[in-house]
């Protein structure tokens, strides 16, 4: 195996076992050297952190993506249908303010009960989620899973490829959609009185501190619907 496949390996393996630093993944690769070994062309050992550090650094994302994903399905199998939820998140502590760089934005798709990240894709800015959220829905199987997103994933076109995908979409609406959001308010409120095609639940959780009480309305009337 090439040197190089080698790193990426041990770091693979350390971060599937924990690791979040390249410090980390170096310790790791040293405490099961022996292990290694054995399978792995290590002719200089174990490399140090910085070498970890500028491998990962020189590789081509969308290379890389291409060859991981397929080992990651290989190793996964294919989950029972869960939910999946797609957020954007700003990495902590990423951003290089000497060199200029902003914080790292990515948009992650999330098994909810597998509790692992199916995918991910690097934007510029939360401003961006909206062209990379179509690209990560394309890289997965989603048939039969509910899959969420916030306010800004709330797009016809989203909706659409979700729905071709054979899945479910929840959306989150928020008023800066003045009209459909308006439209949302007026077909709960027709049907506040109604007997039927109303449904509603209260959860009370506490965490974080706090006592938190979740009240949902669930309309299913479908003349109201269409």
């Amino acid at each position: 195996m090439h040197p190089l496949l080698s790193i990426v390996t041990i770091a693979l393996c350390a971060m599937l076992c924990g690791a979040e630093s390249w410090d980390e993944i170096a310790v790791f690769g040293e405490t099961r050297k022996d292990w290694f070994a054995g399978f792995l062309d290590l002719p200089h050992g174990i490399p140090a952190h910085d070498t970890f550090n500028r491998v990962f650094a020189a590789l081509d994302p969308a290379a890389f993506r291409t060859c991981f994903l397929p080992w990651t399905r290989a190793i996964a199998g294919v989950l029972p249908a869960q939910v999946v939820a797609v957020d954007g998140k700003t990495l902590r502590g990423s951003h290089d303010r000497p060199a200029g760089k902003d914080p790292i934005h990515l948009v992650n798709a999330w098994a909810t009960e597998a509790r692992l990240v199916l995918a991910q894709v690097q934007v510029a800015d939360k401003s961006n989620e909206i062209t990379a959220i179509p690209e990560l829905l394309r890289l997965l199987a989603l048939k039969g899973c509910p899959v969420t997103l916030d306010a800004m994933g709330c797009q016809r076109t989203i909706a659409g490829q979700i729905v071709a995908r054979e899945a479910d979409y929840i959306l989150a609406l928020k008023a800066n959609q003045e009209t459909l959001a308006q439209d949302v308010r007026d077909s709960f409120a027709q049907m506040a009185g109604a007997a039927v095609g109303l449904d509603y639940a209260e959860a009370w959780d506490k965490g974080h501190g706090r006592v938190e009480v979740r009240r949902s309305w669930v309309l299913r009337d479908p003349d109201v619907l269409a």
